[in-house]
């Protein structure tokens, strides 16, 4: 859009770009004087609600007065094209920054500047929410002054804006800014933080590959003191630096005004002696310590969330993985492990296996083997148990006495329950102790008990069973 004229002006060529317009240099054509035009793009400016919020600020600003605030000549629009008009300024800060840090004391005086014009701006009603080092402007009399106010907005007018847009420089944004663009005066404070320490170190305190993975540290991560990076700073403005860039607001300096002060009280200070690399090394202060450990802790905390989620993450991965075993798992699979398990003599393990098949699978053809394998399972526990009883008595010859112990108790069982009138169950035992322990005197009572009690139907009526 260059050498086009939009209003009295004669726009020449286009110095900068943003999200919301273009800034071009131009010529008052009436005048002859040269000046900045910030041109809105058309989609912002079809947007009536936006339009008569921004042209509400742009009258606000021009009654700002200041020498550290390019001040705001006009305002108009042609057609769809919506303007305003500032002083013109060759340089900025990011023009001085292209060959590293600032000489300290030049930086304090180029903060302090700008913190003059932005508590000027404040007063106005206005948070600029882009303080950034191509908006701080450096006039040839070498003073600071803060311009571009395309995303400021009036503190206490409408809280009119773009829903879910995030106005500002990731870079330079406060943490607040990304969630709420509604930010107060301190996230300017926060950013003109951000300005300074690239003045003092040659690079912000965060970088990163796009736009969110900045915003994130911002939020999350303790900026290296600058004092580390430039072992020549003075404490006091490391430490000025680092409250600045507080992540609560509240913790900031309450405001511009603080700021400046506090940077005009350290250059009238300063002297060679503090900016010397043969400064003897001094001893780190409580609030430096504490704000080590701060870093420390939330590296730690960073990095066990981290660990935790990668944890979690295994072990429900896992979990998927034994659910999908166990459900593609086939009664073959069952028999085979079983199997297996009893020929590395492990019959309690294999018969846990063989019970999961027949309650898993019990009309198929291997839970009808996996019963005859449990059975003799059992069988075979319960000889091996009763051959330990026996060494336990005095040796295998003793099997014989055991037997004719266990019958005896049996059959005083049955006896009690035929007093009692459970006659099927005294059958029962009676049957039991007349198969399985024939070779006993038990085992004959129990058939002549037979004999007297009558053989009836296995089915007998449950009320004749024993409780």
């Amino acid at each position: 859009m260059t050498d086009t004229t939009i209003g009295k002006y004669r726009l020449e060529a286009a110095i900068a770009r943003g999200g919301m317009g273009t800034i071009y240099r131009a010529c008052d054509t009436e005048s002859g004087r040269v000046v900045a035009v910030k041109v809105l793009r058309r989609e912002l400016a079809a947007n009536r609600s936006f339009l008569l919020r921004f042209r509400r600020e742009v009258r606000a600003l021009q009654q700002v007065e200041h020498p550290n605030v390019v001040r705001v000549l006009d305002v108009g629009g042609q057609g769809d094209r919506q303007f305003y008009v500032m002083e013109y300024f060759e340089r900025s800060l990011a023009d001085l920054l292209r060959d590293g840090p600032l000489d300290t004391l030049q930086a304090i005086r180029i903060s302090a500047q700008a913190a003059r014009g932005l508590q000027a701006v404040h007063d106005a009603g206005v948070v600029h929410r882009d303080v950034k080092p191509s908006n701080i402007l450096i006039g040839e009399d070498g003073v600071a002054r803060i311009g571009d106010f395309g995303v400021a907005r009036i503190a206490t007018a409408t809280r009119m804006t773009h829903t879910g847009a995030i106005l500002g420089t990731p870079a330079y944004m406060a943490p607040e800014q990304a969630e709420n663009p509604q930010v107060g005066a301190r996230a300017d404070i926060y950013s003109l933080g951000v300005v300074l320490y690239e003045m003092l170190v040659g690079k912000p305190p965060f970088e990163g590959n796009t736009a969110l993975d900045i915003l994130q540290k911002h939020r999350l991560n303790l900026p290296e003191p600058p004092k580390s990076l430039n072992p020549r700073l003075p404490g006091a403005l490391s430490r000025l630096v680092l409250a600045m860039l507080a992540k609560d607001p509240t913790r900031r300096p309450a405001s511009m005004e603080v700021v400046a002060d506090a940077l005009e009280h350290l250059a009238s200070n300063l002297t060679e002696e503090s900016l010397s690399d043969e400064a003897a090394p001094r001893q780190l202060s409580s609030t430096e310590v504490r704000e080590r450990y701060e870093r420390t802790y939330a590296r730690m905390v960073f990095w066990t969330k981290r660990a935790v989620a990668v944890l979690v993450l295994a072990a429900a991965a896992y979990a998927i993985y034994r659910l999908g075993a166990c459900l593609n798992r086939g009664p073959a699979d069952y028999l085979a492990e079983a199997a297996a398990l009893e020929a590395e003599d492990k019959p309690g393990k294999a018969l846990k296996v063989y019970e999961a098949l027949i309650e898993r699978f019990p009309k198929s053809d291997q839970a009808a083997r996996a019963r005859q394998r449990a059975a003799a399972i059992r069988e075979e526990q319960r000889r091996r148990a009763l051959e330990a009883a026996s060494l336990a008595l005095g040796g295998l010859d003793s099997v014989g006495k055991v037997r004719a112990e266990i019958a005896k108790q049996h059959f005083r069982r049955a006896k009690e329950l035929a007093a009692a009138g459970y006659l099927d169950d005294a059958r029962r035992i009676y049957r039991l102790l007349r198969d399985r322990f024939a070779d006993t005197p038990w085992g004959l009572r129990a058939d002549q008990k037979l004999e007297e009690l009558g053989e009836t139907n296995p089915q007998a009526p449950k009320e004749n069973r024993a409780p």
